[in-house]
């Protein structure tokens, strides 16, 4: 727009100087087409002569600046503006005293259409000026603005893109975004930001110009610029957060020693497990073992080779349970153990006495042959409880009424 004002006052102003100096064909006060005559008068021609020596090197300028596309208008608008500011007042200077010729001159003449055209060449003097004023302060706003929101970006210390109104096409980035993505800042612009940020399952993964790859969140928020819709989004690397989670998630429920569930999940497994059985009319079986004989190798061998010997019976125990069970250390040498989908009491017994029998062969640790015996209680929902106090009481009970058995016949 500013650019299309420039033009116009450009033709008129122009138009008007050359017709003066060389005649030119033109409309009246009423819009009909005239020849406007060349100035001869001395007065006139010296004035017109100095004002189009100062309006020469001018001329080459602006019409640069008017031809130029909007991204090179920086470049070519710079070079014009130390002549408006130079030759300002000398041209306007001119212009007023070529005005004043004129207006004699026309006096003289008694040319009404002289007059008239005399007045609207002052006009479009001014008019000339103020575009020029306008169009210089509309640039300076423009770069001010481009400025500012570069600034804005490479000071945020998070990798931020500006998205165009199509919410993909990269408009603006900032130096982290850049290096999290091996790529130059300038080669980012205009690529789909879809390319570099992909889903995968849950995840959103961001691909990097080297092949590798990294977890992403990002958060995106509309934003107005010169009255046009763009999309900011800020992308962070979330790889290092996920695998603390995970490590933190897996310290929080399972135990350090084994690797099995420890008894916060194991509680929540269990109620899980009593709440499909209930639903499915079905039954759960719940054991509760505690080591025969730990104690002494612990106490024999030293508390390392005791825990190398709760790491084996936990990986026994693993081997020898079905996968949708679960096997849980409660602490110490006490582990509890779900089984779904069981028929009843006698099904849970067998598959504690297969566990028994399992653990009573021996463990080779560190050129060591060691042995270990297993008691095992027993308890089935919702036949000996509802709810997973009273089963678990019901097991432990269970537990030692087997392990006084197992020692009265040891003892005979």
């Amino acid at each position: 727009r500013a650019q299309r004002e420039l033009r116009d006052a450009y033709a008129l102003f122009d138009g008007t100087l050359s017709g003066f100096a060389e005649g030119r064909d033109t409309l009246d006060g009423y819009g009909r087409p005239v020849y406007l005559e060349p100035v001869r008068a001395s007065s006139v021609t010296v004035v017109l002569e100095e004002a189009m020596t100062s309006w020469a090197p001018w001329r080459s300028h602006l019409k640069r600046v008017m031809d130029a596309r909007p991204d090179q208008l920086p470049q070519v608008i710079g070079p014009a503006m130390p002549y408006a500011r130079a030759d300002n007042l000398l041209l306007l200077d001119q212009m007023n005293r070529l005005t004043g010729a004129l207006e004699a001159w026309t006096q003289q003449e008694a040319g009404r259409i002289r007059l008239l055209l005399g007045v609207t060449f002052s006009l479009a003097l001014g008019t000339f000026f103020f575009s020029m004023w306008l169009y210089a302060k509309r640039m300076q706003m423009t770069r001010l603005q481009h400025d500012l929101l570069d600034e804005v970006l490479h000071k945020v210390s998070a990798a931020v893109v500006v998205l165009d109104t199509d919410a993909d096409t990269i408009f603006r980035t900032n130096d982290t975004m850049a290096r999290m993505f091996g790529y130059g800042e300038e080669a980012l612009v205009g690529l789909r930001v879809s390319t570099l940020l992909r889903p995968q399952g849950e995840d959103l993964v961001g691909h990097r110009s080297d092949g590798s790859t990294f977890i992403a969140s990002t958060e995106r928020h509309e934003a107005m610029w010169e009255s046009r819709k763009l999309f900011v989004e800020t992308v962070m690397d979330v790889t290092t957060q996920r695998s603390t989670e995970a490590h933190l998630s897996g310290l929080a429920y399972n135990d350090p020693l084994t690797n099995l569930p420890n008894r916060l999940l194991f509680d929540d497994r269990l109620q899980v497990g009593m709440a499909r059985a209930r639903r499915e009319h079905g039954r759960l079986g719940l054991l509760f073992m505690d080591l025969d004989g730990f104690k002494a190798v612990n106490d024999a061998h030293g508390h390392d080779v005791g825990d190398l010997l709760l790491k084996a019976v936990a990986m026994r125990l693993q081997q020898a349970l079905r996968a949708s069970d679960t096997v849980s250390r409660r602490g110490g040498d006490e582990f509890t153990i779900i089984l779904h989908d069981v028929a009843d009491r006698e099904a849970c017994q067998r598959v504690a006495d297969s566990l028994t029998e399992q653990l009573t062969a021996p463990f080779v640790l560190q050129g060591q042959s060691l042995r270990v015996g297993a008691s095992i209680g027993i308890a089935v929902f919702p036949d000996d409880g509802g709810d997973a106090d009273a089963l678990m009481a019901v097991a432990d009970a269970d537990m030692y009424r087997s392990k006084r058995e197992r020692s009265t016949v040891v003892r005979a």
